[in-house]
């Protein structure tokens, strides 16, 4: 007799040969909250480890943008003193139409008009290529690279190197001329290219009591001709730029990061200027 048979003949039957039980059903199990909070935990903990790795990474990345941005502004310097016989440009300087200029547009045509290459992307107020002056209700870019009044109130990024500025210091890469210190630098004059630092991260206003001067480096602490600069205890905020180090350029067309604390400024040797050992 086959299935169907039985079940015909006998209902009661067909219902107990078909009604197989069902397999218990597998329900959704949901996390309880002390799962929950310890995966938090986990996230956190791996997220804390991350992240400073991460921003260690950007910080690098940046460093070296900024270092390259310094090395085509050290080369731009290169040209300009091969045309201009053998003299640095100055570091600022009144021009007879009666207005200051700073040393950015002597480069400007040299550094191929990028008003980038004067910054540095880790600094994000004061930006030369966005021609915002401090205070300014809006923007100039058409002040940018250019020899017109209102170029020299624009802070940058990168500054030019002139730690001691007084008359009869120690001679700066970028001096002034007749009219201020009257220390402009030939390079001929130059003890040791590869030491004498030209332009550099930052500027030294560290009172804020200077803030159409923010595209120089100088002593602003101390006696502005004697040893023993130090941007980091001076507190130069652009010295410690990048993960406590600071970005230069050489007089010989290179560029490097360097610990601020660790820049020689003495009586035996100083690396900001043309003379090995100046004071």
């Amino acid at each position: 007799m086959t299935g169907l048979e039985q079940s015909q003949s006998n209902p009661g039957r067909r219902t107990r040969f078909l009604a197989h039980p069902l397999p218990p059903r597998a329900y959704a199990r949901g996390f309880t909250l002390i799962e929950l909070l310890v995966v938090i935990a986990i996230i956190a903990i791996l997220a804390a480890m991350l992240l400073p790795a991460l921003s260690r990474a950007k910080a690098r990345g940046q460093s070296i943008s900024c270092v390259n941005n310094i090395k085509q502004l050290g080369l731009a310097v290169q040209m300009y003193i091969s045309d201009n016989n053998d003299w640095y440009p100055p570091m600022q300087d009144l021009l007879p139409q009666g207005f200051e200029s700073s040393w950015r547009p002597y480069l400007f045509n040299y550094a191929g008009k990028n008003a980038g290459v004067y910054d540095c992307p880790t600094e994000k107020e004061e930006v030369y290529s966005s021609g915002k002056a401090p205070k300014a209700a809006k923007p100039n870019l058409t002040v940018i690279g250019q020899f017109v009044a209102g170029e020299i109130n624009i802070p940058s990024g990168i500054g030019a190197v002139d730690v001691h500025w007084l008359v009869g210091g120690a001679p700066p890469p970028f001096g002034r001329p007749k009219g201020y210190e009257n220390n402009q630098c030939r390079a001929s004059t130059v003890q040791s290219p590869a030491r004498l630092l030209i332009l550099g991260d930052g500027h030294s206003d560290v009172y804020g009591v200077w803030p159409t001067d923010r595209w120089w480096i100088w002593k602003e602490v101390g006696n502005a001709n004697g040893p023993g600069f130090n941007r980091l205890a001076q507190g130069d905020k652009g010295a410690v730029r990048h993960l406590r180090k600071s970005n230069y350029a050489r007089a010989d067309g290179g560029a490097s990061l360097l610990d601020p604390a660790r820049i020689p400024c003495n009586t035996n040797e100083c690396w900001w200027s043309a003379k090995v050992d100046p004071h």
